[in-house]
């Protein structure tokens, strides 16, 4: 979605999507109207986010690169 970015910037992406999500899952996990333990809402939450976090760097466009042409001086 993003797109090729440097490693520091998806380091960075990578670690705010997952601690989101598992923030978002704690959540879930400690709300008494859910019928979920706290186990499972982090199991959840960092299931979530390492899904978002993949799709947030990875490049799903087809780029074609130029071909290498060696040319062989005489």
């Amino acid at each position: 979605m993003l797109g090729p970015l440097p490693p520091l910037h998806r380091l960075v992406l990578v670690l705010a999507a997952l601690l989101v999500c598992l923030g978002l899952g704690f959540w879930v996990g400690t709300v008494p109207e859910v019928p979920l333990n706290l186990r499972v809402g982090l199991l959840a939450g960092a299931g979530v986010g390492v899904a978002a976090a993949f799709a947030l760097v990875h490049d799903f466009h087809d780029r074609q690169r130029p071909a290498r042409v060696r040319r062989r001086v005489p």
